[in-house]
């Protein structure tokens, strides 16, 4: 099977997904999608743990990018024709739970996603629903057939208590080993279309700069309608990540596209921005050959104008008198076509850290972590494709690590839902990022969220019925969703306590040893055994979702008293170890 099967191969290959088991390929799929940099902090809050999950496997809630998505995972160890049908039909049952079904009948272990997925209908932060099967087989017509029931059902749901709903799309997807090649390919190729195309755009100019060069015309409407009826989303591979949730286009604009196309489609070249189109070749028009012609295309920035036109009701008159600008864009230099990509969609937000990636700071505490062992922090500049289908095992993601911070230094609301504020806002991102932030502070922050990370999934390995009382308890706690952000807000308001001395300033603690991430992990481990057993104190703020600041300063006072009696009592005990080894100064 993984013969034939490039994603596949290189999933097996994947060591840090092995502890997943049935749900690694489910997170791999995820991170090849969205372009996830660390799958471990997305496993810690979106996988359900458990068997009474009402077949959901994963509910990701993501209200920055304004997306959920609810997912099914089956992995054969055979290779057959299709994945079973009938675990595509589970996801209707995960629909008429997560959506119909009223919180005091929801299984625990369900709820916190079940609420956090309301919260966020609630507030109108969801604009697109994904229903996703995830398999390592073959797709078929009876599986999609079964999802787009599934996505019906979605729909009455949201018509019954969300009438008014910013529910844009809901996409009903069959994740299997086609689609992960297809998606696995874009990780590699940024144009999947190979074909060599006629284009209907003799009236323009070529410009040539610094290894590229570029044919830029206005183009009928129609012919972009056309191109996405014969190759779909493959058209979008330069950024298909972007493209499959439609997640940072506002459904207003697509909504005006629509009714531009429709009603005054001579006025749509003067509206629209254009397009940006990535080819292999070009061959520009001439006098007597009056048509563009071009070999491959990828939509690099226009895929919400061509989504938005292929699904108007615009008549084909209509479409063939509205002009679309584009530029068409040849360019062999791998670097170059990067930059291409990422520049030509600075108005999105899919990448934010990306916009501080040359910032001082940064730059500061990349070069600081050269001289911390084994750990690779880049500081929002992006290594490369490969590094995250092919995760490096001594990788400290940029934005764990800024949620890290935040979370250590007070800020558990942002380091949540808001983790987009600290690259976009000045105000937030100086806050998270000052001056002071040393990159052994910052492998301080962020080993204690790894270490938290690791004793929830920990917790989640033992048995349901296996597990102790004060286990269960401490379970219950972490399937809350924020909890880990939190715990480690509240570990850090207990750091005196902890360390058995005043800290004046917490932005200058860190470990004496320069020590590796890994090693940083393995010496908070110990400390957080006596922490865990008040974490029902923290309830009250999760049920806040992390929003109500007064909620959440009095459940870390209660906590931070509970620890402290405890040390009082029991003196420095299993802390002063950890102590010994930590400065604050």
């Amino acid at each position: 099977m993984s013969q034939k099967s490039p994603s596949l191969s290189t999933y097996q290959a994947r060591a840090d997904l092995r502890k997943y088991e049935d749900n690694g390929l489910l997170l791999y799929a995820i991170q090849l999608a969205l372009d996830v940099e660390d799958v471990d902090s997305l496993a810690a809050v979106a996988l359900t743990d458990g068997s009474d999950d009402k077949k959901c496997d994963l509910v990701y809630v993501d209200q920055d990018s304004g997306r959920a998505i609810i997912a099914q995972g089956y992995f054969s160890t055979r290779d057959k024709a299709s994945a079973p049908a009938n675990k595509a039909s589970d996801l209707n049952t995960a629909v008429a739970w997560l959506f119909g079904a009223e919180q005091d009948s929801i299984p625990a272990r369900l709820r916190p996603a079940r609420d956090e997925l309301h919260e966020a209908m609630r507030a109108n932060a969801i604009r697109q629903v994904d229903l996703w099967y995830v398999h390592n087989l073959p797709e078929s017509h009876q599986v999609q057939e079964e999802l787009n029931t599934a996505r019906s059902g979605v729909r009455a749901h949201l018509d019954q208590r969300y009438p008014d709903s910013s529910v844009e799309d809901i996409v009903a997807l069959e994740v299997g080993r086609g689609t992960l090649d297809r998606w696995y390919a874009t990780s590699q190729l940024p144009i999947l279309v190979t074909d060599e195309i006629d284009v209907p755009a003799n009236q323009g100019f070529s410009q040539q700069g610094d290894r590229w060069e570029a044919f830029c015309a206005p183009v009928p409407a129609g012919w972009l309608t056309e191109m996405f009826k014969s190759y779909g989303t493959a058209l979008f591979s330069a950024n298909v990540r972007d493209y499959l949730g439609s997640i940072n286009s506002d459904a207003n604009i697509n909504n005006a596209i629509k009714r531009t196309a429709e009603g005054t489609p001579e006025r749509f070249f003067a509206y629209n921005n254009g397009l940006t189109i990535l080819v292999n070749d070009l061959e520009p028009p001439t006098e007597d050959n009056p048509i563009l012609k071009v070999r491959g295309l990828s939509i690099v920035n226009g895929a919400q104008t061509t989504g938005a036109l292929a699904s108007s009701d615009a008549s084909a008159d209509a479409l063939s008198s509205a002009r679309v600008l584009a530029r068409f864009v040849k360019c062999s230099d791998q670097q170059v076509i990067r930059e291409i990509i990422q520049y030509n969609n600075s108005q999105n937000k899919v990448e934010a850290a990306d916009f501080r990636s040359n910032d001082k700071i940064q730059d500061r505490l990349r070069r600081e972590f050269e001289r911390i062992p084994e750990s690779d922090y880049r500081g929002g500049r992006r290594g490369g494709e490969r590094d995250i289908i092919e995760r490096p095992a001594n990788l400290v993601p940029t934005q764990t690590a800024a949620q890290a911070l935040a979370a250590f230094h007070g800020m558990p609301n942002i380091a949540y839902n808001e983790t987009r504020r600290i690259w976009s806002s000045d105000e937030v991102y100086a806050q998270v990022f000052p001056e002071r932030v040393s990159a052994r502070h910052l492998l301080f922050c962020y080993s204690l969220l790894k270490a938290i990370e690791e004793a929830k999934f920990n917790l989640s390995k033992i048995p349901t019925a296996e597990r102790t009382g004060a286990q269960g308890e401490q379970m219950k706690f972490f399937r809350l969703r924020g909890s880990t952000i939190l715990l480690a807000n509240a570990t850090s308001e207990c750091m005196e306590t902890i360390l058995g001395v005043p800290v004046h300033d917490s932005w200058k603690m860190h470990f004496r040893r320069n020590v590796s991430h890994r090693e940083a992990v393995s010496l908070w481990q110990p400390v957080l055994i006596p922490l865990l057993p008040f974490v029902g104190q923290l309830e009250d703020a999760i049920s806040g979702y992390l929003k109500n600041s007064e909620r959440t300063a009095a459940a870390l006072t209660r906590f931070r008293a509970l620890v402290e009696a405890t040390r009082s009592a029991l003196g420095a005990g299993p802390y002063a170890e950890f102590a010994a080894g930590v400065s604050v100064n």
